[in-house]
């Protein structure tokens, strides 16, 4: 079972990575039409019948701040998962917590060409915040990791782990 993790972990990051670059690959045209759903159903969440009383003006405004923030969850969320599977992929890396160094370097990196690979999409542009969004969402992922490690082996042993 201990040498499937790693596989599994390079699975997943080979596709996680995939789907990264596939989104990265779309127009600005075809994101914002995927995210019209979504902004609708959070916008329902927070407003509800409300919205449609707003004027024009402030209806695009709330859509244009759920959009910002609803963008930026996605970059957050998704390297953290990106980097959650890179963990896995290099779990037996146990000695100086090197397995959480080159995890989240991988996630950099990667985040790095995926901003460069977007210049390559119609209305699509590279972004600093976008990668300072990438690594903090990959940072807290590995937060997580190490918090729920700790309190897996408090209970388990009852001591803090190296």
């Amino acid at each position: 079972m201990r040498k499937f993790i790693p596989i599994l972990g390079l699975v997943l990051t080979i596709l996680w990575m995939l789907l990264i670059f596939y989104f990265s690959s779309k127009t600005s045209n075809e994101v914002d039409a995927e995210k019209i759903g979504l902004l609708r159903f959070v916008v329902n969440i927070f407003h509800g019948d409300k919205f449609n009383t707003y004027s024009e003006l402030k209806k695009q405004q709330i859509l244009n701040d759920y959009s910002f923030y609803l963008s930026k969850t996605a970059h957050f969320i998704e390297y953290g998962i990106l980097c959650f599977f890179c963990y896995l992929m290099l779990i037996h890396l146990k000695k100086y917590r090197i397995n959480y160094i080159i995890s989240l370097v991988i996630c950099i990196f990667y985040a790095i060409s995926d901003e460069y690979h977007q210049t390559f999409s119609s209305g699509r542009t590279p972004r600093v915040e976008d990668v300072i969004i990438d690594s903090i969402g990959a940072l807290t992922m590995l937060v997580i990791i190490e918090l729920i490690m700790t309190i897996v082996f408090i209970v388990k042993v009852g001591k803090k782990h190296d």
